[in-house]
């Protein structure tokens, strides 16, 4: 079945009435075709929706997103106790306390079922690690009060020296990539690696291509040399998602500067937050704190405890996406 059906199947799924999270990635098809590097599965049942995908980390490790919808817990329950774990096995991504708790009960409303627990772990790798953050896109953009004074004082070092580009116009997935090029020599020369995202790039450059309509964001240049952009989905309620951020480290409030703006222009449109999503680290954390989100969303992630080994096959209505890449 071709992507763009699945995706706009998936999309569909999401958009009914009841199917809105506080956690607004959870309601982005783009994110999971991003996270798994352009494979998920999605599932449907009860009312829900949910997705599966390859850790994109990990190889042969899946991970398994809550369901969307009424009554939750039961599809995943469903999923869960009919999937195949892979070598490295599965894990609960993005869950928060509560939807932990509906599946442990639907799995308990199960007989004979074959997972005995499910057991929280430490997220170590992934952008929830800390909590995610969203922004109140008019509040930053204005930047007004004691709590932006610092952030207005790092964009006037490179708002005039800064010119910015929309994400829709021409050449511009060309200046992306020379960026994310600038980006890798600049963080090689600092002593970082990157083959950890540039996956991730490289599935999230191909989707613009494919899908330019379905993305939008800022390209930003010093000169004729690009130093970073932003990409954000199209919105959900009155929320978009920052699928990618990235800027040139060594460019004292550049990366300020791009958030700053990127509310400015969501502003602009109607869009009234910006989910700014988790962070890996600790810095990266308090750096997203210091723009006084008006929303924090807790999540965890788990792994389910079998009692033994069995061949278990997915029963449950599924449609698999895969983008070409």
């Amino acid at each position: 079945m071709e992507s763009g059906y699945l995706y706009e199947t998936f999309n569909t799924l999401l958009r009914r009435p009841g199917m809105a999270r506080d956690d607004t990635y959870l309601n982005a098809p783009l994110y999971y075709m991003l996270t798994g590097r352009g494979n998920v599965r999605i599932h449907e049942g009860y009312g829900a929706v949910m997705a599966v995908c390859p850790h994109p980390q990990i190889r042969d490790r899946l991970l398994v997103f809550p369901e969307i919808g009424p009554g939750r817990g039961r599809l995943a329950a469903s999923v869960l106790s009919e999937l195949e774990p892979p070598e490295k096995g599965l894990q609960l991504a993005r869950f928060t306390e509560a939807d932990l708790a509906a599946l442990k009960d639907a799995l308990s409303m199960r007989n004979g079922g074959w997972i005995d627990s499910i057991v929280r772990i430490e997220e170590t790798t992934l952008d929830w690690r800390y909590p995610v953050h969203l922004l109140n896109t008019h509040l930053v953009g204005a930047m007004e009060g004691g709590a932006f004074l610092k952030i207005r004082n790092k964009c006037r070092q490179v708002e005039n020296v800064t010119e910015i580009h929309d994400l829709r116009s021409a050449g511009a997935l060309r200046t992306m990539r020379a960026a994310q090029r600038y980006w890798e020599g600049s963080m090689m020369m600092r002593g970082h690696e990157t083959d950890g995202v540039c996956g991730y790039y490289a599935t999230l450059f191909a989707m613009i291509a494919e899908w330019p309509h379905l993305f939008d964001g800022l390209i930003f240049l010093q000169g004729k040399r690009p130093v970073g952009f932003t990409v954000y989905d199209t919105p959900f309620g009155n929320t978009v998602n920052l699928l990618a951020n990235l800027s040139d480290a060594s460019i004292t409030g550049l990366a300020d500067y791009q958030i700053v703006s990127t509310c400015r222009a969501l502003a602009a449109s109607g869009v009234a937050s910006l989910n700014f999503g988790g962070s890996e680290t600790e810095s990266l954390d308090l750096f997203k704190r210091k723009f006084m989100p008006h929303k924090t969303v807790t999540l965890l992630s788990a792994e389910p405890r079998y009692i033994q080994q069995r061949d278990m096959h997915v029963r449950c209505g599924s449609l698999q996406l895969n983008f070409a890449l």
